[in-house]
């Protein structure tokens, strides 16, 4: 009897050794290791195990969010100012620079007027009430140019130099007297007198080539001056009035101011 059990408990497990290897019993040990899936592979060698940190595994979540809205440092280039990314993410408010540019202060200037004309104008120009928006001044033209040697020493110095100009060949001078006009020349020398200053200034250029290194050029101007009117920040009516009163003096001319 012991022997029919022993018999029949053997015959058991080798039907069970025999079946398990061959799926009889189902999923064998070695499928559980899934050593099919493993062959099945198709190159195994591109894959990696990426860590939890890892920025490749931040970056592939980020292409599979959803593009609504961009976000300020994507919208921006590598290395640029984070105040400019959030400038350029954030919504154009603003207005145009053009609309919020500060006006910039106008000047108009009127004629060269004479005394009389000077005069009239401006009783017309003061019917606009323009206040110290208006200033008057006096200008004089300019009718040539003087090439001197600035005084040094008075008549003492002035003898020095004569003795020196004539020593270098220059003959063509004089010495400027005390009843002159202006204070600051008297005692000096006048070297010619030119109608414009291009002329003058290639006078200066011969009389350096010959050793005289102090010569300078003063513009002569005219003794009668004109009179010049400059007004400030015109509204448009103004403007206009201005023109209408500009109408009675035809020889003189509306221009912006030169300086």
């Amino acid at each position: 009897m012991k022997l029919k059990l022993l018999f029949g408990l053997l015959l058991v497990g080798n039907v069970i050794l025999f079946g398990l290897p061959r799926g009889y019993f189902g999923a064998n040990a070695t499928e559980r290791r899934e050593p099919q899936r493993l062959a099945e592979q198709l190159h195994p060698e591109l894959l990696s195990v990426l860590p939890a940190n890892s920025e490749k595994l931040a970056s592939q979540t980020r292409s599979q969010a959803p593009a609504s809205a961009p976000s300020a440092s994507a919208a921006a280039p590598a290395g640029a100012d984070p105040a400019a990314a959030a400038n350029a993410a954030a919504p154009a408010t603003q207005p145009p620079a053009a609309q919020v540019a500060a006006v910039t202060p106008s000047c108009t200037e009127v004629g060269n007027f004479t005394v009389a004309d000077a005069k009239r104008f401006s009783e017309q120009l003061a019917s606009l009430n323009l206040g110290d928006r208006v200033a008057q001044k006096l200008t004089q033209d300019v009718t040539s140019h003087m090439v001197y040697i600035p005084p040094q020493d008075g008549r003492e110095g002035a003898e020095r130099r004569i003795a020196e100009l004539r020593r270098l060949g220059i003959g063509d001078f004089y010495v400027i007297p005390d009843s002159f006009p202006n204070p600051a020349l008297r005692s000096g020398i006048s070297l010619g007198i030119f109608r414009t200053e291009e002329a003058a200034k290639a006078y200066v250029g011969q009389l350096i080539s010959r050793g005289v290194r102090s010569a300078r050029i003063i513009a002569r101007r005219s003794g009668a001056g004109k009179q010049v009117f400059q007004l400030r920040d015109l509204s448009p009516e103004a403007r206009t009035a201005l023109d209408n009163i500009k109408s009675a003096f035809p020889d003189q001319e509306i221009r912006a101011c030169s300086a």
